[in-house]
């Protein structure tokens, strides 16, 4: 059984008297990777600092290993919490070596286990090779690297990285999310991401905890909250969307312009009318259907399509389509749609 490494409880964190966040709950356990995600000016980076140190919380309970290090009562020191924070802007030394920045934190240890540690950490990033060279003669993807190495060589209770990936070209980014997720998961080290950018998240984490308003509007995994979001904002923040009108017609069906759909409706009365969540994914194109769309524009993705459609009742939907699918703006195209998720939501924005 996993135990909780850190909990936040009933947190409020208030800036110049404004309130921040408020009524924050959260419980992430040993070895887990949470990204916090949300609009801009939502929290993010108030709720990391205060769970590193760096800003009181103004009530509520913030616990590392079951002891608060945060209430009325109790502050406990930004060193004293052994977490390790990477920003934005690495913050390397820039007058130490690769080799010197990774061991820094180390200083209490020998030198024979700084170098020991070091060694393993350059061997995990690949960049055994660099160990003797300074900030400004490496990459901006070996700098990153250095940067995990030098936060993750003390064995932090809890890794904080506030959009590390941000300043990288999408191919060096792929590649190196993929190489820290198997080295935090292999270090069983418990991490919180900040990012705004949906595809890592979805690459990085366990869970989301998604901030609005204040509070955590959505706390699930990557999977849920892509195809199971709890509100339209979360489902927009996290693709490409569009909401077709319907009408509950029982307990397991909708009736829409595209025939009737199953699915879970037991949340809402017969005869009401909704709008059911439509993701790209959810509409196939098929030659063979009776349904049909416009075409009235697309996106080339190299493998795919991007169709926006308009139906026969000008509503407008997307769908993703191999690109052997070349079809031209204003041809109607047989769709059908494929709905493995029915969410339904009361009112379209």
């Amino acid at each position: 059984m996993n135990q909780s490494k850190l909990e936040l409880q009933n947190v409020k964190i208030t800036l110049d008297e404004n309130i921040i966040l408020n009524d924050i709950n959260l419980s992430i356990q040993n070895g887990e990777i949470v990204s916090l995600m949300g609009s801009s000016a939502s929290g993010k980076t108030s709720l990391i600092r205060s769970i590193a140190g760096y800003q009181n919380i103004s009530s509520g309970n913030i616990k590392i290993d079951n002891s608060v290090v945060d209430n009325s009562n109790e502050f406990i020191s930004v060193d004293k919490r052994n977490i390790g924070v990477i920003f934005q802007d690495l913050a390397l030394f820039p007058h130490l070596t690769v080799r010197e920045n990774i061991c820094f934190g180390l200083f209490k240890d020998t030198e024979i286990n700084q170098n020991s540690r070091a060694l393993e950490l350059e061997n995990m990033l690949n960049i055994g090779l660099i160990k003797n060279r300074y900030p400004h003669q490496i990459s901006g993807g070996q700098q990153q690297r250095v940067a995990i190495a030098r936060a993750m060589a003390p064995k932090p209770t809890i890794l904080l990285l506030d959009e590390p990936f941000s300043a990288l070209d999408q191919e060096l980014k792929d590649n190196l999310m993929i190489d820290i997720k198997k080295i935090l998961k292999k270090e069983q080290t418990t991490a919180i991401l900040i990012t705004h950018d949906p595809k890592e998240a979805f690459t990085m984490s366990d869970k989301i905890a998604f901030l609005s308003d204040g509070k955590i509007a959505q706390y699930d995994t990557p999977y849920n909250l892509y195809h199971k979001p709890s509100s339209k904002e979360i489902a927009n923040f996290f693709g490409i969307t569009s909401f077709m009108k319907a009408k509950v017609k029982d307990a397991n069906h909708v009736d829409t312009v595209l025939g009737t759909i199953f699915g879970n409706t037991q949340d809402f009365k017969a005869n009401e009318e909704v709008y059911v969540l439509i993701r790209p994914d959810d509409i196939i194109h098929d030659d063979d259907s009776t349904e049909s769309a416009k075409v009235i524009d697309k996106v080339f993705y190299g493998s795919d399509f991007l169709y926006h459609l308009e139906l026969k009742d000008r509503q407008r939907i997307y769908c993703y389509t191999p690109s052997h699918h070349n079809h031209s703006l204003n041809e109607s195209i047989g769709i059908k749609p494929v709905i493995d998720h029915l969410m339904l939501f009361k009112n379209q924005l």
